[in-house]
């Protein structure tokens, strides 16, 4: 499904030096209307977008930009660095604040709803740290993952905090209590991508699978699932005025999904690769990509897109509950999950910090940088924009901004600390978060008895053991290959569709059977694992498929074509049997013919567009004689 008469508008500008590499680009969530990038070379260039000339410039890093993130109020913009530093620039007074650091280079950054006072930074080495940058301490430091850490969301109440890893996983935090509620394992890949329902208790997840997954937050449980894409889900938006629909980034797409229930209402073909970052601006969506040292931003006017499903949005039950009427199960969850996330009131006078170890703070970085780090390029913008009085609105997209609040750069909005010293560390609890998301109810567990137990330990037992006996199975077809039964063991592995046994197999049959031992029976059993090879995404998979074909075609392919339209003489079993095994081969030939035409459309792989044209010629002329 693709969107007709949709105009995607693409631009590009350099950044810095044609000799670095940009490595980070984000844009500001709540204006819509600026784009920060982090270079190799440390430095990082904040735009107003539409413009290619930078607003300013700042150098309070000391090696390469890894991840970026502006602040609520998009008055400070927080970066993190190869090396695993911390450092937050204060936009309107041009100060550098450094709160601490990671022991490993920084992927993931987010702040605190509603506050500049707390950030939350996620690294390579599966860590993540909630800092009070006013403090220059640690809060929380939050461990489980064992890979790096991709994306972090708070919700919008603050209460709980989201982590995506490389490692497969996405973890549930209770940020105030700095424990971990609740692990979700039921991606197949790394996750790139998080994203909070602004209304409704439900969040989205993507990443290297290809699949978006909604998941209840009251349940704790997956809900539903998209359909595999083509590539990897890099960035997810909600749509933001009715939210009824979710906006998926890939390298080369952009999809709207709803989930309840699940369809793929539309498709745009963008063009962007390496795509980093999304917004909903004013009903345009926003992609920012970045390639070597030029930074490509995707421009798509929503007003054509199709944002509403077929069918009402409404699931009928939860699974494993008991079905009810379409009326009630509308009514049960518009009272219970299709609620407004309540406001958050943070007090964070009494907040416990931890500071960093000395020894993990240089003198070079602990010192606050100023004014030398941060270089105006536009001081007719930056005047306008952070000390005049014309200050830029707000989307008027959002539904969680208050109209009268026109301003990211209010400071009557930002906390203001107060003069009287910190009170003593023992009686200092966690920031404080009032009126908030209804707590998660974990179920309790009742104590199990020795059978439950045994039953609990034998079925870990079974998943393992059937794991041992399909490689076991897996192993004597391939040993049975060289043997007598090697027709039984062509019949299975064909029916296995494991595109590893059938890539073995066409090279046991390429490189080690004799020409006197193929035939056309052979021909039936091996062209239906051409046609999986074909359609693999692995590169040798399709060349070793195409030269497979060519024997195949060269040795087989006229006596195909001439038997299928042979008229059978009801008689003769022997010919009979032969039209047959061709009629077979002729339709496999046709899902072969298709998969290379659709595989010459997006390859560019000169070799093997080459084994394509030439298999397709030989069908051609196979076809005609």
């Amino acid at each position: 499904m693709s969107i007709g008469n949709h105009d995607v508008k693409l631009s590009s500008f350099p950044v810095g030096d044609a000799a670095t590499n940009v490595t980070a680009v984000t844009f500001g969530h709540r204006s819509g209307k600026f784009l920060a990038t982090g270079s190799e070379d440390s430095k990082i260039h904040i735009y107003l977008i539409g413009q290619m000339t930078s607003l300013l410039t700042s150098q309070c890093q000391s090696s390469g930009i890894t991840a970026l993130r502006f602040s609520n109020e998009e008055n400070m913009l927080a970066s993190g660095s190869r090396s695993g530093v911390v450092k937050i620039c204060d936009l309107e007074s041009q100060k550098v604040i450094y709160p601490g650091d990671h022991k490993a280079c920084i992927r993931s950054m987010e702040y605190f709803p509603s506050s500049n006072n707390f950030l939350a930074t996620g690294s390579v080495d599966g860590s993540t740290k909630l800092w009070d940058p006013r403090r220059k301490g640690v809060i929380f430091n939050y461990k489980g993952h064992n890979g790096a850490i991709n994306a972090l969301r708070f919700s919008p109440d603050g209460r709980y905090l989201i982590t995506a890893s490389d490692d497969t996983a996405i973890r549930m935090w209770d940020v105030t209590a700095g424990k971990m509620i609740k692990a979700f394992q039921e991606h197949q890949g790394p996750v790139f991508a998080v994203e909070y329902h602004p209304k409704e208790l439900l969040f989205a997840s993507a990443g290297a699978d290809r699949r978006v997954k909604f998941w209840d937050l009251e349940k704790l449980q997956l809900v539903s699932e998209t359909e595999i894409e083509k590539s990897a889900i890099k960035c997810l938006a909600f749509e933001p005025i009715n939210a009824n629909c979710i906006f998926t980034g890939s390298n080369d797409t952009l999809r709207a999904h709803s989930w309840e229930p699940i369809q793929l209402l539309d498709s745009v073909s963008t063009n962007w690769k390496n795509v980093v970052d999304m917004i909903v601006h004013k009903n345009q969506l926003y992609g920012a990509s970045f390639v070597q040292n030029k930074v490509y931003l995707g421009s798509i006017d929503l007003s054509n897109v199709k944002t509403k499903p077929t069918a009402p949005p409404v699931r009928e039950h939860f699974p494993g509950e008991p079905k009810v009427s379409t009326a009630a199960a509308a009514a049960s969850v518009s009272s219970t999950r299709r609620s407004q996330y309540p406001t958050t009131a943070v007090k964070d006078e009494h907040v416990k910090v931890q500071p960093e170890p000395a020894s993990m703070v240089s003198p070079e970085e602990a010192r606050a940088t100023v004014a030398d780090s941060v270089l105006i390029d536009n001081q007719a913008d930056y005047d306008r924009i952070f000390r005049g009085g014309n200050l830029l609105k707000h989307s008027a997209n959002r539904p969680d901004v208050a109209v009268e609040n026109t301003s990211p750069f209010n400071a009557q909005s930002r906390p203001v600390s107060k003069a009287s010293p910190p009170p003593p560390p023992s009686v200092s609890p966690p920031p404080q978060v009032e009126v908030l998301m209804p707590p998660i109810q974990m179920p309790t567990e009742q104590p199990r008895t020795n059978e439950q137990l045994f039953a609990s330990l034998s079925k870990g037992h079974q998943k393992v053991n059937s794991i041992q006996q399909k490689r076991m199975r897996n192993l004597t077809l391939l040993t049975n290959l060289s043997r007598a039964s090697c027709q039984t063991s062509f019949q299975a592995i064909v029916a296995s569709h494991d595109v590893a046994l059938e890539s073995f197999m066409l090279r046991f049959v390429s490189e080690k059977l004799s020409k006197r031992d193929w035939s056309l029976e052979l021909c039936t059993q091996i062209l239906p694992a051409i046609r999986d090879l074909i359609k693999s995404h692995y590169h040798w998979n399709n060349l070793l498929a195409c030269q497979t074909l060519e024997k195949v075609l060269s040795n087989f392919g006229r006596m195909i074509f001439d038997n299928v339209g042979a008229k059978s003489i009801g008689v003769d079993i022997s010919q009979q049997e032969r039209r047959d095994k061709c009629q077979s081969c002729h339709y496999i030939l046709h899902e072969i013919r298709l998969a290379m035409e659709e595989q010459l459309k997006t390859s560019t792989d000169s070799s093997l567009r080459q084994a394509y044209d030439d298999n397709l010629r030989l069908l051609n002329a196979c076809e005609r004689s």
